[in-house]
């Protein structure tokens, strides 16, 4: 079955094309929250502790992940933009640079987790030394599979750049239920259930956090080897061989770093703040740190559905600018965001709503639930400016600007998010809701500024001097 949709197909309402292209995408972000939820869930019904020892990791796999998202978007947007002009021999060029890099850059990043960052982050966090075993064991673990996350992370970009969501989407599926039956087996002690009546023995490695990294592993090692073996497929546009001639290529990485780096800057500046932030929560306690965490996870189910808009905006516009079609573009840009906040209205409804029930899933405590409770009503009212500012973003890094996102990131994440939380809890001492209050202001400034610039226009005339 062909997977690949013809984005360039004026036959199609771009309503409709939307739709085409972000449902697969939209069920791959939906399902894997809830297998997010389920792990998060399982180390939670473990205690405090051992949610707080992965909360420690949490942000520094954010910046890892930032990375690789930045190669991503270098790699899908000129695979679009090339595929959108019908240059696929030199979409192929650009598939086989990005194969190298997945491998390269992947084995770096283990060496570096597993060597200089896993054996200290815990103690440069200054978390409490109860948990620094756990927290360096899970990262050791999870990070020693990164080359398999590159292909996973980077391969599904490059798929999807084709305007194929399809195929990302089984294979992340197939991810996240390898890691929850991993999860299953490895975090749990053998056990009996009782089934219809009947007792049943379960075996388990009884692993705790470790377990729940195990899982991750195995499931990123399998996952990551399916995407990359799609890319060498022949249902795949840009396919690649072992056979073909592997050079590095100078000007493609010019062009993938000029994209990429800005984007993945983008992601550090974020992921580094949230790093701050974990390590302010951390100083208001184990209990904070713990809601803190949850609730960031129980929010996830709010925004990520509108990533899917966002990577549909990226792809949609770099095919048609890639075609020279700027009136498409400009239509695919406003469809995608007036769809993606609509979802997100519906789903800060919800999350306000439900907030003390999303919070009971993760964990027993009563005190934790409260607290994230709490904050999850303050972030809802921010809810659709979340969904302007990432669907805004995919709009401008698929006609190449991605520089603008990467300086509004720094404008909201450490002039307004970081600047006012460390008012609120240095100076007026306010708790957990004083790192909560700064994130929703954060995510308003940068709705507007992303806006702005894409009102300015400049995004759709960036190909227009472009090589070819």
């Amino acid at each position: 079955m062909k997977s690949d949709l013809n984005l360039l197909d004026q036959s199609i309402s771009p309503r409709k094309m939307v739709m085409l292209l972000t449902w697969p995408t939209m069920v791959e972000q939906l399902l894997s929250i809830m297998v997010n939820y389920v792990d998060t869930a399982m180390v939670g019904s473990i205690g405090v502790s051992a949610t707080a020892s992965i909360a420690v990791v949490t942000s520094s796999v954010w910046v890892i992940g930032g990375l690789m998202a930045g190669f991503g978007v270098g790699f899908s947007v000129l695979i679009a933009k090339h595929v959108g002009n019908r240059e696929i021999e030199m979409a192929k060029e650009i598939a086989r640079q990005a194969f190298m890099t997945m491998l390269w850059f992947g084995l770096l990043i283990t060496f570096i987790v597993e060597f200089f960052v896993a054996p200290h982050l815990a103690m440069w966090m200054g978390a409490d030394k109860s948990i620094w075993h756990d927290s360096t064991y899970y990262f050791k673990i999870i990070g020693s599979v990164y080359v398999f996350q590159m292909f996973l992370f980077v391969g599904g970009a490059i798929i999807r750049g084709t305007g194929n969501t399809k195929s990302p989407m089984v294979y992340n599926i197939i991810n996240n239920v390898i890691n929850i039956f991993g999860n299953f087996v490895f975090i749990y002690k053998p056990r009996t259930v009782t089934v219809f009546g009947d007792q049943i023995h379960i075996w388990g490695a009884g692993m705790g956090v470790e377990g729940a990294a195990l899982g991750t592993m195995i499931a990123a090692i399998i996952s990551g080897s399916l995407m990359l073996r799609c890319i060498f497929s022949k249902r795949c546009i840009v396919q690649i061989s072992l056979h073909d001639k592997y050079r590095l290529d100078a000007d493609i990485m010019k062009d993938v770093l000029g994209l990429g780096i800005p984007s993945a800057m983008e992601r550090i500046i974020i992921s580094s703040g949230q790093l701050v932030v974990t390590s302010i929560a951390t100083g208001l306690g184990t209990y904070s740190l713990a809601a803190n965490q949850l609730a960031t996870t129980a929010e996830s189910i709010c925004y990520m559905p509108v990533y899917a808009f966002g990577l549909s905006a990226t792809t949609l516009v770099a095919q048609s600018l890639g075609s020279k079609n700027k009136k498409l573009a400009l239509r695919y840009a406003n469809e995608c965001i007036v769809e993606g906040v609509f979802i997100m209205i519906i789903s800060a409804i919800l999350l306000y709503v439900f907030a003390p029930q999303l919070m009971s899933i993760f964990i027993r405590n009563t005190t934790v639930i409260s607290m994230g409770a709490a904050v999850l009503r303050i972030q809802a009212f921010a809810e659709p400016f979340v969904a302007v500012a990432n669907v805004v973003s995919g709009v401008l890094r698929g006609g190449g600007d991605t520089k603008g996102p990467f300086f509004i990131a720094i404008i909201g994440m450490w002039m307004v998010r970081i600047t006012l939380a460390l008012i609120m809890i240095r100076i007026f001492n306010i708790g957990l809701a004083g790192l909560w209050i700064p994130m929703a202001c954060d995510w308003t400034a940068r709705a507007i500024f992303c806006f702005i610039r894409m009102r300015s226009g400049k995004w759709l005339a960036k190909w227009d001097n472009s090589k070819e």
